[in-house]
């Protein structure tokens, strides 16, 4: 008889290449199993071992061989870069696709690697938190909560993209139920696989402990942090832990931008890969069928439409395309911020997703701030005064409900931040002029005196940089006035 062809590490399918394929991410792990198929200390020397250990670190039948923690640290030891390559190895493989059973090892796999403090540890953990929530990912807590003292020491930045994952995972409630693996709706991997939902006072505590603890920590996260407790505040530990120690030090954590890395794990790769297509390679005109491509991935499932706010979140801070980009003809920046607006269905994730957009305004300093992080919501308020000023007004209105109610201690400095911003876009150009908006009849006489006589608080010569502008050279700047976010 044959011998039994070896296990899949991948859901299957017509549209998915056979393990055999060169084109497969299955074919080198499979590559290297067949050179060698037991490793072991003797093989060492071998240039296909992390491969190798890897697919047998996943494939092998519960439970995990001892011989293969043996050659992992003992390769580990022997040579430097064999850690990094080990990590390498797993990273490569598609996550979303991963069976039950190597998905639990890849888990077991990071915890043994982030308990030796191995190189490319980190890496590996920043990309399951991006993936949150998956099946059996309560494991992924245990490792962040065994290690918390040593990755505030050595690994600051790892520990503050746990906080920040967790706590936005939190915020948006969707901690039930976990998606199921590809290949099953009830498979016993999955119903014995411990998930987050199921621990969600241990997902609360490890994040108040943390934040208690190691302020300093995630102060990394920048004002972003104060968002995501903003949003927790009615969960009591939350409640608590804002009154007893972060209350005083939330000004100065909001001057703070969000960094980098932190804006990364709002979104899962997937959703950054498809959306970063998007803003780059789709044409005016062209965006719909990609939108809604999207929305049926990402937006139209359970729990779907809550990531939106780190979606926009991500867009207004993650993601600023060169001037070559914006002058191609793509859908910008803004218009995709629109689109995922009127997608709301729930006022309460609107009303998030408009705070992530304004954000940056409300403590906005022209010497630190950016401006690509704040142009988004003014061109979206410019580009729709023409024809959907219903979306104007809704942006400016809660923007001054923001001005006077966000914080109504630093009522003054949040005004004057919004007040810098306005006046920023004009001297960097995104707008020529803000009578684009204060002469604009379509816009509600309300809001256009409010805005006036906001703008007109600061001082006389910021005022006439902001506004003083010709309204036919402000007009030079609607070409795409009768484009929509919705087209």
């Amino acid at each position: 008889m044959p011998p039994p062809p070896p296990p899949r590490l991948l859901a299957g399918g017509d549209h998915h290449p056979s393990p055999t394929s060169a084109s497969s991410p299955e074919h080198p792990f499979l590559s290297a199993h067949l050179l060698l198929p037991s490793p072991s200390p003797s093989d060492l020397p071998s240039l296909h071992l992390p491969l190798a250990l890897a697919f047998s670190f996943l494939a092998d039948p519960s439970p995990l061989p001892r011989r293969l923690l043996v050659v992992l640290h003992a390769a580990g030891g022997r040579y430097p870069a064999f850690y990094h390559a080990f990590a390498s190895a797993l990273l490569s493989l598609p996550f979303p696709l991963l069976l039950p059973h190597p998905r639990n090892r890849l888990l077991l796999a990071a915890s043994e690697l982030a308990r030796a403090a191995a190189p490319g540890f980190a890496p590996l953990l920043v990309s399951l938190l991006r993936r949150l929530p998956f099946p059996g990912d309560a494991r992924l807590l245990d490792i962040f909560h065994e290690h918390a003292s040593f990755l505030a020491d050595e690994e600051p930045q790892l520990l503050a993209s746990a906080v920040f994952a967790f706590l936005r995972l939190l915020a948006k409630n969707r901690l039930a139920p976990a998606p199921q693996c590809l290949e099953c709706s009830d498979c016993g991997e999955c119903k014995n696989a411990k998930n987050l939902a199921g621990c969600r006072e241990n997902l609360v505590s490890f994040c108040a402990s943390v934040l208690r603890d190691h302020t300093q920590v995630c102060e990394l996260i920048g004002r972003d942090l104060v968002r995501c407790l903003h949003e927790l505040v009615l969960v009591q530990e939350f409640h608590e832990l804002w009154k007893d120690s972060m209350l005083g030090r939330a000004a100065e954590i909001c001057r703070i931008g969000m960094p980098g890395w932190c804006t990364a794990m709002a979104v899962s790769p997937e959703m950054e890969t498809q959306l970063l297509f998007m803003m780059n390679n789709v044409k005016w005109g062209n965006q719909k069928r990609y939108q809604l491509w999207f929305a049926r991935k990402h937006l139209m499932v359970p729990g779907g439409e809550e990531r939106i706010p780190d979606i926009v979140r991500f867009i207004c801070c993650g993601y600023h395309p060169t001037n070559k980009v914006m002058q191609s003809g793509v859908i910008a920046r803004w218009a995709v911020i629109g689109w995922l607006l009127t997608s709301c269905n729930k006022s309460y994730v609107q009303a998030n997703a408009k705070v992530a957009l304004f954000y940056d305004w409300l403590f906005f300093d022209e010497d630190k701030g950016n401006v690509m992080n704040i142009e988004p919501a003014m061109l979206l308020m410019v580009n729709s005064v023409s024809q959907y000023t219903d979306i104007t007004n809704m942006l400016l209105e809660f923007l001054f409900l923001l001005v006077e109610n966000y914080d109504v201690r630093r009522k003054e400095a949040i005004a004057e931040c919004v007040r810098n911003a306005f006046a920023v876009l004009v001297k960097k150009g995104v707008v020529p002029s803000l009578d684009i908006l204060t002469c604009c009849e379509k816009l509600s006489p309300m809001l256009r005196q409010k805005l006036v006589a906001f703008l007109s608080s600061a001082s006389s010569e910021e005022t006439e940089k902001t506004c003083g502008q010709p309204i036919d050279e402000a007009s030079k700047a609607m070409d795409l006035n009768n484009r929509v976010c919705s087209n």
